[in-house]
């Protein structure tokens, strides 16, 4: 996301490199420092220093085939970071790799790479259990996150509810729940954003949620702005921070210190908020609006080329959110995004509130 950054930097400030994550059946391949060499003797993804003239790509593959034996076949954008250490700067241009030949390494046992170095497979959920520089972190929430990012729409409120009542009725909570049953069977990452209901009710409504999501194993984030019960963020996922929690910093201090383990996400739209999330070390952030959408068509939207300036300033993952649908992937990801948001695009009934 930060192909840009090195316009403002000179090279000696900041070392330019390629980072390959090669996955294979849920698996990610690392390899081990050298002691004697900068952040030695922790574990990394291969790759190496991007040379004067040669592009992203070229790096990669060059620097796979030095130290795996290894020839990239398939490989898109994953996740660029601006790291910065006491005694340097890194930027590291990611692609995640799919396709691959040459050398093979057991799945089951470490190996020798070609420079020495020890080689091995890991699931992705083992990560969190090996060293890495504090520089890989971003990149490993990023290979750890889906494509998609489910937001809820409000409660749908039936034509038989009586008239005047602004309120769901109860058979239109049960609808919502039965809706987002069916979609977390779908989504692995899910806002739950209801505006409709407050108090008791809405409590009510977010336990049952977080339940279903257990049981479905979907991480569920809740929008800040709810009103809801403090407890319950003890059974949710995380929080997603609205624009204006975000720049509330006992808000996202508080909530930090209290849970540390849970994820937190964050609503942007411009510069100010996106280098606000990256301050806080957000686990991913959502920008919009790119595209012009129905349920907002007056909000004039930031389109793929503001989109991308924002994503390139970006130290987290980032989701593209606004007008998207499942043709917008590639475009989102060639752009810096991390995948899409959505709400029609990703809710199973596609229903929202009238």
């Amino acid at each position: 996301m930060l192909n840009t950054a090195l316009d403002s930097m000179t090279s000696t400030r900041v070392v330019h490199v390629s980072v390959a994550v090669i996955v294979k059946n849920g698996q990610v391949l690392v390899s081990k420092r050298a002691e004697h060499v900068h952040q030695g003797g922790l574990w990394e993804f291969p790759g190496g220093k991007v040379e004067q003239d040669e592009s992203i790509e070229a790096a990669l593959y060059r620097e796979v085939q030095e130290e795996l034996g290894m020839d990239i076949k398939s490989s898109r954008p994953l996740i660029s970071v601006l790291h910065h250490y006491p005694d340097k700067s890194v930027l590291l241009d990611t692609r995640l790799v799919t396709a691959f030949s040459g050398r093979e390494y057991s799945q089951a046992m470490a190996q020798p790479g070609l420079e020495g170095q020890m080689v091995r497979w890991l699931d992705i959920d083992e990560l969190a259990n090996y060293q890495f520089p504090s520089a890989n972190q971003a990149i490993i929430n990023a290979l750890q996150l889906p494509e998609h990012y489910a937001i809820t729409p409000d409660i749908l409120i039936s034509r038989g509810s009586e008239p005047g009542n602004s309120k769901p009725a109860q058979t239109d909570i049960e609808q919502f729940l039965q809706d987002f049953a069916k979609t977390i069977r779908q989504q692995r990452l899910l806002q739950l954003r209801v505006k409709s209901l407050t108090g008791e009710p809405l409590n009510q409504l977010v336990r049952q949620a977080c339940i279903l999501a257990q049981q479905s194993h979907t991480r569920v984030l809740l929008n800040s702005a709810m009103p809801v019960s403090k407890d319950l963020y003890k059974l949710a996922n995380g929080i997603h921070l609205t624009s204006k929690h975000l720049h509330d910093s006992h808000f996202a201090d508080s909530f930090q210190k209290q849970y540390p383990e849970k994820l937190i996400a964050a609503s942007c739209h411009n510069r100010d908020d996106v280098e606000r999330a990256n301050q806080l070390q957000v686990d991913f952030i959502v920008i919009s609006p790119v595209q012009r959408t129905a349920s907002h068509p007056d909000q004039v939207p930031l389109g793929w080329v503001q989109f991308k300036a924002l994503s390139d300033i970006a130290s987290v993952p980032v989701f593209a959110l606004g007008g998207m649908t499942g043709e917008s992937m590639v475009t989102a990801q060639a752009n810096g995004a991390q995948g899409i948001a959505a709400i029609r695009g990703l809710w199973t009934s596609g229903c929202v509130k009238r």
